[in-house]
């Protein structure tokens, strides 16, 4: 298993992780669960960019960004 894909394994796991995460977050909307969920997806924007700085793959990390901008404006549209 090459380090790239392991690289792109780890990211999508982490956005899968921040998905749930946010998915039970707005579904209580649970002021905790809510900064939980912020912080899942900090991590797996932080694995997301370190993985970018090692020639990660453009459609990868594009797919991987959009994940992580949706997951994001739902959290923000939560708190409104």
């Amino acid at each position: 298993m090459t380090e790239d894909y392991q690289n792109i394994e780890q990211i999508e796991l982490a956005i899968r992780a921040a998905e749930r995460t946010v998915g039970q977050a707005t579904r209580t909307m649970d002021e905790e669960q809510l900064d939980n969920a912020v912080k899942a997806l900090t991590a797996a924007n932080e694995q997301l960019e370190r993985a970018k700085m090692s020639n990660m793959d453009h459609e990868s990390w594009q797919h991987s960004t959009t994940m992580i901008n949706r997951l994001s404006h739902q959290i923000d549209e939560a708190r409104e």
